[in-house]
């Protein structure tokens, strides 16, 4: 073998050199890590309140049966938006008395805090329901015919879809209690009338 400045060569005799064989164990240890991801974002914690809060429901009768009618139950102490303000018809809308009506139940709800919406489109009443149900809103008022005469409407509750007749004038401490947690929906319905229906002219 050449040295390093490669001038001379030297060679290893047989019994310069000594082979030895040996056994060794080596143990090796396997783990899988358990990671915890410590990320809770408000948009993480947002869709969590989310997905908890949605369900699915069949639709209603004459409608197809494959298809679900999605509904956000947030409580009602969170919503957004408390109620929505539902004229049966949209005759309903163009009469003053039903103007006035909405006025002063939309003043009432705002005055106790809380915020509410109104949809008069042309849409069904139960399409309405529907779209305001996936919304997450908890409450419907209905202002049909008869509340034109007599100054009371209906109150629908989103998740059991259950209904009562109330005068105006109610349904704002009503909605208000709840949103508090004062009343539940049970107390509504045993003081309220219920209601199965909208009555048209």
């Amino acid at each position: 073998m050449p040295f390093p400045d490669g001038n001379q060569d030297c060679e290893f005799l047989p019994d310069q050199v000594a082979v030895e064989l040996k056994k060794e164990k080596q143990t090796t240890t396997c783990f899988m890590p358990g990671v915890v991801e410590p990320s809770f974002g408000i948009d993480r914690i947002f869709f969590a309140c989310i997905e908890h809060s949605y369900f699915a429901r069949p639709k209603e009768a004459g409608e197809e049966a494959k298809q679900l009618r999605g509904v956000l139950s947030f409580p009602p102490s969170i919503c957004p938006y408390k109620m929505t303000i539902l004229p049966v018809d949209q005759r309903v809308t163009h009469d003053p008395v039903y103007v006035e009506m909405m006025k002063q139940i939309r003043g009432k709800v705002s005055s106790l805090g809380h915020s509410c919406t109104v949809d008069d489109s042309n849409a069904t009443i139960g399409k309405r329901y529907a779209r305001n149900d996936e919304l997450g809103i908890p409450f419907a008022c209905t202002v049909d015919f008869d509340s034109l005469k007599d100054n009371s409407v209906t109150l629908r509750e989103r998740d059991s879809m259950a209904q009562v007749r109330m005068p105006a004038a109610d349904l704002g401490t009503i909605v208000h209690d709840i949103c508090w947690g004062r009343k539940t929906w049970a107390d509504v319905q045993s003081k309220y009338a219920g209601f199965d229906g909208v009555k048209k002219d």
